[in-house]
This record gives C-alpha cells, sequence and structure tokens, in this order.
C-alpha cells in the first residue's frame, strides 16, 4: 500500500490535481482548491482502508479518520496561506515556517497510522504505538536541520531518485507507527 501511495502521489496525483483546478469554478476559492488537493492525498487512503478493514464499522471509521488527515492538512495550508502569508504572498517568518513544517509533519505522522489501526487492529493496546510516528517525524527533521551529510545526500540530492527519497523520509513516520501499533497489538493479543 505504501509503495502505491508513493506512486500515485508522485505520477498520478499532480496530474489530477492540475485537471482538477481547469475546471474553473474549483479554482476561485482557496479553501476550495486546498480541501481538493487534501482530498485528493487523501481519498485513495480512504478507499483502501474501506476495502482492508476488519469489519464494515472499522473500515468505515478508518476511511473517516483517513478522510479527516486530508481535511487537516487542507485546513492547516488554507489557514497558512490566507492569515499568516497572506494576499502579498510574503514569506513566511522563521517561527511561522516552524509551526507549519511541524504541523504538516506531525498531524500525519499520528493520523495516517489511526487510520490503518482502526482498520486492522484488534482492542485498544496498539495505540500506544502511535507516538512512534511524530517520534520518527521529529528524529527525521531534526536529520534535515542540523545534519550536513543528510542535507547533502537526502535532502538536496540532485539526481534523478531524488523524489524517491523524499518520498521515503516523508512516509517512515506513517510506516514506522504502524508498525509499532502492530507489534503492540500482536504482543498484547498473544
Amino acid at each position: 500500500m505504501v509503495a502505491g501511495w508513493v506512486l500515485y502521489r508522485h505520477y498520478v496525483y499532480p496530474h489530477a490535481f492540475e485537471r482538477v483546478l481547469g475546471w474553473g469554478a474549483l479554482a476561485r476559492s482557496l479553501w476550495v482548491v486546498e480541501l481538493v488537493s487534501g482530498l485528493m492525498l487523501s481519498v485513495p487512503y480512504a478507499v483502501a482502508l474501506v476495502l482492508w478493514g476488519r469489519n464494515a464499522a472499522r473500515s468505515l471509521g478508518a476511511g473517516s479518520v483517513a478522510v479527516l488527515a486530508g481535511v487537516y492538512l487542507a485546513t492547516v495550508e488554507y489557514v497558512f496561506a490566507r492569515y499568516v502569508v497572506g494576499h502579498h504572498g510574503e514569506a513566511l517568518g522563521v517561527t511561522s515556517a516552524r509551526v507549519f513544517d511541524w504541523l504538516t509533519l506531525l498531524g500525519p505522522a499520528v493520523l495516517v497510522p489511526l487510520a490503518w489501526g482502526v482498520a486492522r487492529r484488534t482492542g485498544v493496546a496498539w495505540l500506544v504505538g502511535l507516538p512512534v510516528g511524530p517520534a520518527v517525524a521529529a528524529v527525521l527533521w531534526e536529520l534535515r536541520l542540523h545534519s550536513p551529510w543528510w542535507q547533502q545526500h537526502v535532502v538536496f540530492d540532485q539526481h534523478a531518485y531524488h523524489w524517491v527519497v523524499q518520498a521515503v523520509v516523508y512516509v517512515a513516520p506513517f510506516v514506522a507507527a504502524a508498525l509499532a501499533c502492530w507489534a503492540v497489538d500482536v504482543r498484547s493479543s498473544a
């Protein structure tokens, strides 16, 4: 599923989003543009969760959490574009940029594995594994800011495969949290 989403995000989403924006009426409202973007990123995941959920209730709950992740990202994007950056397009200040980065990093690091856990895990003990996502995201973010090797080889690498490296860095927190939740779930049900 992870590979499918990464490929969708890189190859399908940009072109599909561009076509949707070409519908005219959608592009008039910044909120609608951000919402469509968030939903186009989250609905395929929601559909996969609905198909792979343990039962109908879990499937629908997981799909809802996945869509919520898209709405969350759309809201953050909209609030920053509308109220922090403003109409003149001035650059974000250092503090605003960091808040934006942390919100867009940590929110999905919790919501994406939460949706998977709702669909696939049993009981509630697995929730203990959720903090792994934000922890991995924070470590990767700190590497991005403070590691010269990381900056040279991961962040600013100019090779053709660079988008793959960036995608792995982005989804690593989701995968780590989902695996931690699975491990806790297996351990608690044993």
